[in-house]
């Protein structure tokens, strides 16, 4: 985008992961600038609770030629140790950032065009990722999908999942993917939970912009590597693709 004008709220909530996050109070200095609901301050407690580290968070308005005032709430994220190991792949992490925030809204979500999530490392380098809150809730309708699918696999419903199987863009064989599930999953126990690792939005072939969630299966003995490709705007119940990873 190309800003002529950026207004940004220049007064910061710094919380950490500590015991006690007092900078998330909303008392002294800050409240005369700034105040964000309980939902925001839910959101931003599951993004430190996820990653650690430290979180500043402001709330913008920034403004084009191309696509005039838009207001954001922005997530800036440090000294998290999950974030620089996964500093080649942060694409990933930032879509979960802004994503675990969105999904704490409620009425809230009417109050922004954009959720931001900016990465500092340690070196001083600093990524930012911009998110449309339009994109963000169809990236929440469709984790019911996601839901869904993982339900059906706690069940061991395999005959229930392979109706929502689609080889239309990705050639495989249904029988012998069902098969390799069935043979790995007593080795890896129960499925307790879904952790949302991040998602990423890519055009495919027929016009399709297919959106690939990805996370881990939290199981009794051993979790592993979960995701799904689906059709972002598409309310069909069906994947394109299920990855296991070990």
């Amino acid at each position: 985008m190309n800003r002529i004008l950026s207004l940004l709220i220049c007064v910061f909530l710094v919380t950490s992961c500590g015991n006690k996050r007092e900078g998330e109070q909303k008392t002294g200095l800050l409240s005369n600038f700034i105040s964000i609901t309980d939902n925001e301050d839910a959101g931003v407690k599951e993004i430190l609770e996820f990653y650690g580290g430290q979180c500043k968070y402001a709330i913008g308005v920034s403004a084009s030629t191309k696509d005039g005032k838009k207001k954001y709430f922005e997530l800036e994220m440090s000294k998290s140790g999950i974030l620089e190991d996964n500093a080649n792949r942060i694409e990933m992490p930032a879509s979960n950032i802004a994503y675990l925030f969105y999904r704490n809204l409620k009425e809230e979500k009417e109050n922004y065009d954009e959720i931001h999530s900016i990465i500092v490392f340690e070196d001083g380098t600093k990524k930012t990722f911009e998110y449309s809150t339009e994109t963000l809730e169809l990236v929440d309708e469709r984790m019911s999908l996601v839901n869904h699918t993982v339900d059906l696999l706690t069940k061991k419903d395999y005959e229930s999942l392979k109706l929502l199987l689609n080889t239309e863009l990705f050639e495989f064989d249904k029988n012998e993917f069902l098969t390799n599930i069935k043979k790995f999953e007593p080795q890896l126990g129960k499925i307790k939970e879904f952790r949302p690792f991040g998602f990423r939005i890519r055009e495919a072939k027929n016009g399709i912009n297919l959106l690939h969630v990805s996370g881990a299966l939290i199981r009794k003995i051993q979790n592993n590597e979960f995701s799904v490709d689906m059709d972002l705007n598409s309310g069909k119940q069906e994947l394109y693709l299920l990855q296991y990873k070990l």
